[in-house]
């Protein structure tokens, strides 16, 4: 990921935006006024709005994965490694609630072939590093073997998904790490192969 200081806070300011507004909202005249500049100052950093909501997602991905890998790096156990992920990506949605707005924002993105392609690698990468972890599970016994990696990845991305999700609609108002403990919880039973 090579963001200049300058594309970065243009980023941040449209993440902000979005959360704030909702997509539809972000245009490059918002944008600007946003950050305090004019709109052909956006164009010397970003062709277009396209790229500048590209990268929103590009920076975004980078950002979670690196957190990901920290907090999987030093567990041995997949299921701790699981665990882990979970309460990465709710700590982080909970302490940068516009993210969600921006990662969410998939079926805004169906008639944009760059951006559909974006987000559609996000969510394989997501999927595959979650399958390299239940295989290994599962090799060593800790995960059950009676269901695919893909499935039980499925199921992982799709309970934190949809718990994500009706926190965003409910105004934030119950706590998102609390229900990623029980996800948790939930996943560890599911998961394990005892």
């Amino acid at each position: 990921m090579n963001f200049t200081k300058r594309q970065i806070e243009i980023i941040l300011a449209a993440t902000h935006l979005i959360g704030e507004k909702g997509l539809q909202n972000l245009t490059t005249k918002n944008l600007a006024k946003e950050i305090g500049f004019s709109e052909p100052a956006l164009y010397r950093h970003f062709k277009d709005k396209t790229e500048i909501i590209s990268s929103v997602l590009v920076y975004y991905k980078y950002e979670l994965q690196q957190g990901i890998q920290s907090v999987t790096s030093n567990k041995t156990n997949a299921l701790e490694k699981i665990e882990a992920i979970v309460a990465f990506q709710f700590a982080h949605f909970t302490k940068h609630p516009a993210v969600i707005m921006v990662i969410f924002s998939e079926t805004s993105f169906q008639y944009n072939n760059s951006l559909s392609k974006v987000v559609k690698s996000i969510m394989e990468e997501k999927e595959h590093g979650l399958m390299k972890i239940i295989e290994s599970g599962q090799l060593n016994n800790s995960i059950r073997k009676d269901i695919s990696p893909q499935q039980l990845a499925n199921l992982i991305m799709g309970s934190m998904r949809l718990t994500v999700l009706r926190w965003r609609l409910s105004n934030f108002e119950f706590n998102l790490n609390s229900e990623g403990k029980l996800i948790q919880e939930t996943l560890k039973l599911v998961l394990s192969n005892s």
